[in-house]
């Protein structure tokens, strides 16, 4: 077939519009529309304000920079050097900015300066779909993902190795400082470079030896981020964060596939298990109702979460961890009966166990311990399955979340709650696979849990008005109602 003429000279009768550049569905037309909905309340909440200073030179209008700071996390643009490098040759960009090329110093003040106060924007996001009547509240997923922080596996350290490296940091500053002293110059005004990068680090030394016996059972600490922790991902053992999400579904009414973030946070705790509850709590919150069905992995189990939840009569489904599934056991001790009468245990063979102390579990829990005789226990049929203690007989060690476990379990071995549970990777796993592969963030920019908890909120932002966008691309919704009778600002 013949090929299509071309010419890199090629010229307008009539020059273009900037907005003729730019087609009409545009992810970019999306988030300026929402931008320009915040009304003077919803920029305060930003911590801008929308008056200007009346002296100085003029600055760049506030829209601008929230938008290329949300079209970029859109697009998997998260630093400043790019965005400015964006903002020259990307039509997105230059539609969005009014043909103005902000530096990259610009785009970080503004982001350093109002990043904390992302969050309202994030719960904009829910309350826009909430309001419309996009988000289908019949259930939800949870789920961790590990990221990686924004400092090297190789600056972990122990008490240990932290007291070693500050011994040597001494030794080596002390002899910088004699060659510094022996010299026949004039002594220098500033600190020799070398040396003063050592004092620097020996200040961190130090801070970092501060903070690591401060913080329990913390044995390793990061000198780069000395909040970041060692924690076990797909990659491997990494330097990251625990970032959580809370997922719901569009209404199959809207037409168009997807999910909404209703709840994110960060933590540096490695483990699920006590983030279910403040996760559920965020998205009722957010959401301004409560889900009629919570799916969780195994991570989230506890007792104790178990409990709460039950206590605030949130439905639940989610497993045990393949570590605790031994319930098939014949003589496991779900299948010993409780008789409240007598505060005491039958087994599957009619024998009683009753009472005979308490302990303390690793983490302080108190735990009752009940145990059948020894002598009952030898002339069993089934000794030797159900026990092998020849001085003591079977004990049962029930703590005190163990009644809330044994109703999950019946619950979980119904045939509704595992028909329920297979949604659960379907809702949440493309969430984090979108945020990693298409928004680029596959690990931290900034530092510290404060920091990288106000990235994580902006990626899920951006996520939600990727799926606002993809529904307002289809015509089903036409406007995005910020607040009631809100006014935009010009």
């Amino acid at each position: 077939m013949p090929f299509r003429e071309m010419s890199r000279e090629q010229m307008w009768m009539l020059p273009p519009t900037l907005d003729e550049l730019l087609p009409p569905d545009h992810r970019a037309r999306f988030v300026a529309e929402f931008v320009d909905a915040l009304d003077r309340e919803g920029w305060a909440e930003l911590g801008v304000e929308m008056g200007g200073e009346p002296l100085g030179a003029p600055a760049y209008h506030p829209r601008a920079l929230l938008c290329v700071w949300l079209y970029g996390f859109m697009t998997g643009v998260r630093s400043c050097r790019k965005l400015e490098t964006a903002c020259r040759d990307q039509i997105p960009y230059l539609w969005l900015t009014g043909w103005q090329y902000p530096d990259h110093n610009t785009l970080w003040r503004f982001y350093r300066k109002h990043r904390s106060d992302m969050r309202k924007l994030f719960e904009r996001t829910v309350r826009t779909a909430v309001t419309m009547g996009l988000l289908d509240l019949a259930v939800q997923a949870v789920d961790g993902t590990k990221m990686v922080a924004n400092a090297s596996k190789d600056r972990v350290y122990d008490a240990e190795e932290l007291r070693a490296l500050l011994s040597r940091l001494d030794k080596t500053i002390s002899e910088l400082e004699a060659q510094n002293e022996a010299g026949e110059d004039e002594p220098a005004v500033n600190l020799p470079e070398e040396l003063a990068d050592k004092k620097v680090l020996k200040e961190q030394v130090r801070q970092a030896m501060d903070d690591l016996a401060g913080r329990g059972r913390q044995k390793c600490i990061n000198l780069t981020d000395r909040d970041a922790r060692l924690m076990k991902s797909s990659q491997g053992i990494v330097t990251g964060y625990n970032a959580q999400a809370m997922v719901s579904p569009l209404e199959p009414s809207v037409g168009a596939n997807g999910m909404l973030v209703t709840a994110a946070d960060v933590v540096d705790e490695p483990n699920d298990s006590a983030q279910l509850v403040p996760m559920l709590e965020q998205s009722e919150e957010t959401t301004g109702a409560r889900a009629q069905v919570t799916l969780a992995d195994a991570g989230y189990h506890s007792g104790s979460a178990l409990d709460e939840c039950a206590r605030r009569d949130r439905k639940l489904v989610m497993p045990e961890s393949s570590r605790r599934r031994a319930q098939h056991h014949p003589y496991h001790k779900d299948r010993f009966i409780y008789d409240q009468c007598n505060d005491s245990y039958l087994c599957p063979h009619g024998q009683t166990l009753t009472p005979v102390g308490s302990i303390r579990s690793p983490n302080g829990t108190p735990r009752r311990v009940y145990r059948a005789s020894a002598a009952t226990c030898q002339a069993c049929p089934a000794f030797g399955v159900c026990t092998n203690d020849l001085l003591n007989g079977r004990a049962l060690t029930i703590g005190p979340h163990d009644a809330v476990l044994r109703r999950h379990r019946t619950w979980m071995s119904t045939r509704e709650a595992q028909e329920i549970s297979k949604r659960r990777k379907q809702l949440i796993e493309p969430v984090f696979g979108i945020i990693k592969e298409q928004q680029g963030a596959r690990r931290f920019l900034l530092r510290g849990l404060v920091n990288v908890a106000a990235e994580w909120i902006l990626l899920a932002t951006a996520f939600n008005l990727r799926t606002l966008w993809r529904i307002w691309r289809s015509g089903a919704v036409g406007f995005l109602p910020c607040s009631p009778a809100s006014q935009p600002i010009p």
